[in-house]
């Protein structure tokens, strides 16, 4: 086996993915950011069970950053300007290596998945991941259960920390249809597509967003946001280079 082999199979073994099944479902949600209600066909794929920890990503930034295969165009380009090292105290934000990777770019969440043999979900991907296709506000439900990681004071400039939990670290009763962890609060999650206000309007097969943008997706609200933010269909958009304390993401690939 060659070593290229032997690490993308270690890799894609620790990440510990659970399978989606395929398959026509609901998409999106009557509120006019979620909007249009659609149904929406996808082929089986997997997602990673958990966020990617720390600990993981700076394992890409020690042995895979270089990796010019990994990188798309553009995110090479960003890569040249800015070394691997220069964030890695905000990446941490004092926490330990079992919590999710923060302060990462859409390129580098691209990046860190392709190298590991993979690739960030699309919104429907993680949407059905989250919630299973079905008519849900959040993976275990309709009700905002005080334990999961959200934060009702956020709106009053109360956070002086990075308040996530460790990746593995949720009631398995929150836990998403296929088993995924935290797919509601803790961090938001980078995912494949670019933003387009009306998302992917009609009834589709394995829908994407736009050909290109401005802003790429982010779902699933992080623990600096109010429940309301956290939905299974809930979207924000977000410049690629954007840096910030509440952004993370989690891999997908096929079965």
């Amino acid at each position: 086996m060659t070593p290229s082999l032997i690490l993308w199979t270690s890799l894609t073994a620790a990440a510990d993915t659970v399978p989606v099944p395929g398959g026509p479902g609901r998409m999106g949600d009557g509120r006019s950011s979620d909007a249009p209600v659609r149904q929406v066909e996808l082929r089986p794929f997997r997602i990673d069970r958990t966020e990617v920890s720390i600990d993981r990503f700076e394992a890409f930034v020690r042995d895979g950053w270089t990796d010019r295969s990994a990188w798309s165009e553009d995110g090479w380009s960003w890569a040249q300007a800015h070394p691997p090292h220069e964030r890695r105290e905000l990446r941490q934000s004092g926490r330990p290596g079992t919590h999710p990777v923060v302060a990462v770019t859409w390129f580098e969440a691209d990046a860190y998945c392709r190298w590991r043999g993979g690739r960030l979900p699309t919104e429907a991907e993680w949407e059905r991941a989250a919630c299973g296709g079905a008519e849900q506000r959040y993976p275990w439900g309709d009700s905002e259960d005080e334990t999961f990681r959200t934060n009702d004071i956020a709106k009053y400039g109360l956070l002086d920390s990075v308040r996530t939990a460790p990746v593995d670290d949720q009631e398995a009763r929150l836990a998403s249809p296929v088993g995924a962890l935290h797919m509601a609060g803790n961090v938001w999650e980078w995912t494949q597509d670019w933003y387009h206000r009306d998302g992917t309007r009609d009834d589709a097969t394995d829908p994407t967003g736009p050909p290109d943008g401005t802003w790429k997706v982010l779902r699933g609200g992080s623990y600096m946001n109010l429940p309301s933010y956290c939905s299974c269909t809930h979207r924000e958009p977000a410049e690629p280079t954007r840096v910030a304390l509440t952004t993370g993401f989690r891999c997908a690939s096929d079965p």
